[in-house]
């Protein structure tokens, strides 16, 4: 329920935006994975994907986003990631922007029935492509590359190999689109 309201508040506000918003181009973008978006006032949705884009200049951007996925089952998985990054446009168009950048992130992984702990830092590269439906709403993309240092703590474990630090390089968000909001 608390969810739900938090959501609907969340929605409110975008929407006020939307419709009062005076600005030649907007400073302020949230966004959140589509596949989120579409189930958002379901009972199961414990993720929702949310990133923030703030214009420094009408071509550059500082972001935040979060990703944190609570689970109250045991033996359930508790994850968080936070990113910090900045991008930039590579060409903006009337309806289209594509743009580059980069995100550093921190986070963590937690399976609550073994205290097995799993920690992540690295960086993402991306491309970015935002296609603009009118001046407060958007799709985008952003395929990316990640570069991560990772490491996995396992008290309960006897294996002396639970316990290790590895370097992981993979490609991430393939398909993945999100919904913009502009204000």
């Amino acid at each position: 329920m608390v969810k739900k309201t938090i959501s609907t508040l969340a929605l409110i506000l975008c929407m006020g935006a939307f419709l009062f918003s005076q600005e030649a181009y907007t400073k302020h973008q949230l966004g959140i994975n589509a596949s989120k978006f579409l189930i958002l006032f379901n009972e199961q949705v414990n993720n929702l994907d949310l990133t923030y884009r703030y214009s420094i200049k009408q071509d550059q951007r500082l972001r935040l986003a979060s990703s944190v996925d609570i689970s109250s089952e045991a033996g359930d998985i508790t994850s968080f990631e936070f990113r910090g990054g900045y991008d930039f446009d590579l060409r903006d168009t009337p309806k289209w922007n594509f743009y580059t950048g980069f995100d550093l992130t921190y986070g963590e992984s937690v399976t609550t029935s073994t205290e097995r702990k799993n920690t992540i830092f690295g960086t993402y590269i991306f491309v970015g492509a935002l296609f603009k439906i009118g001046k407060y709403f958007s799709l985008s993309t952003e395929p990316s590359i990640a570069v991560f240092s990772k490491s996995r703590f396992d008290p309960n474990s006897f294996d002396p190999d639970s316990n290790a630090n590895w370097i992981e390089i993979k490609l991430l968000n393939i398909g993945q689109i999100k919904v913009g909001f502009h204000f």
